[in-house]
């Protein structure tokens, strides 16, 4: 009788380890799916862009350079150049 027991417990124990292994895989599921949904797309700079574009995709910058023939626009992490009033380059 107490070998039954024993088996039981374990057989109990490897049902509760499988119940919640399953429920954790579930909850993760619901999270990437609302990270999916509520990711923001990425900002994409395209050559010939014009100014007014550039600043609708990453803001203002935190510098302007007018060096006559090409402006630069600095931000934290690039570079953005204009010339003739479409972008160039981005560094």
């Amino acid at each position: 009788m107490e070998k039954n027991v024993d088996v039981l417990s374990i057989l109990l124990g490897i049902l509760a380890i499988f119940i919640i292994v399953r429920i954790v895989k579930a909850a993760s599921r619901t999270v990437d799916e609302e990270q999916k949904k509520s990711a923001v797309p990425p900002k994409e700079i395209r050559l010939g862009m014009v100014p007014a574009e550039v600043e609708a995709a990453l803001g203002v910058p935190e510098t302007m350079v007018d060096l006559g023939e090409k402006v630069l626009y600095k931000y934290k992490n690039m570079t953005v150049e204009f010339r003739d009033a479409k972008v160039t380059d981005v560094r």
